[in-house]
């Protein structure tokens, strides 16, 4: 429509709405280093190799500064605990820790039950279940040396040695966790940055189909 003779133009101004949310580094945060001398956003130097185990049907080690892993995988073989006939495979999973992994686990190897069914978790949703019927794959994980972000280091081991192994995956899974002290993230954190974090998350994802695949946060 036509604007009227005399009529002045107006025209559109987008209101500007100042954010107020404090940012989450401030400036003494930036000054302070981590133990190892990382950046907040960088990990720790990785190793990564499959066939570290020649008497299993796969295996991989994982080496993320000072935590080291070991995965076997053992399988697929029948299944002793199934009764009847099932359109998907077992999956059994196991997080041990030896007697020199860290101080504090005492003098015999002891198994961890929530890294056990968390890493179960991580990776029943990726094997491709229905290759491999009534028959069971058993997925050992030994931590030979404790240095902070063990779970994801397992998780993303274990994922290797599944591959070496020859099971049909729709993805190789990754894991990484995230520690919060203060408003400072850091990823991939140290033994001694988990003791005195406020908060954590770890997260699982399949790079190669862009998926996030799970995450576990405490708080």
């Amino acid at each position: 429509m036509a604007a009227k003779q005399g009529a002045s133009t107006t025209t559109y101004s987008p209101r500007i709405i100042a954010r107020t949310r404090p940012p989450i580094f401030k400036d003494f945060d930036l000054d302070w280093t981590r133990p190892d001398g990382r950046g907040f956003h960088q990990c720790r130097p990785a190793l990564l190799q499959t066939g570290a185990v020649s008497s299993v049907s796969g295996s991989a080690y994982a080496e993320f500064g000072n935590t080291k892993v070991i995965v076997s995988v053992i399988g697929p073989r029948e299944s002793k605990k199934a009764t009847s006939y099932s359109d998907v495979g077992r999956l059994n999973c196991n997080v041990s820790y030896t007697i020199f992994a860290a101080p504090a686990l005492g003098s015999q190897e002891t198994d961890h039950k929530e890294y056990s069914s968390m890493l179960h978790k991580a990776l029943e949703g990726v094997i491709m279940m229905e290759t491999f019927q009534k028959t069971t794959v058993d997925v050992f994980a030994l931590v030979l040396e404790s240095g902070g972000s063990d779970l994801p280091v397992v998780i993303s081991c274990a994922s290797l040695a599944l591959a070496d192994a020859g099971i049909m995956m729709y993805d190789l899974i990754t894991a990484v966790s995230v520690s919060c002290i203060g408003k400072s993230l850091m990823i991939d954190p140290v033994t001694e940055e988990e003791g005195c974090e406020d908060g954590s998350l770890m997260m699982t994802c399949m790079p190669s189909r862009n998926e996030v695949h799970s995450a576990d946060y405490h708080w």
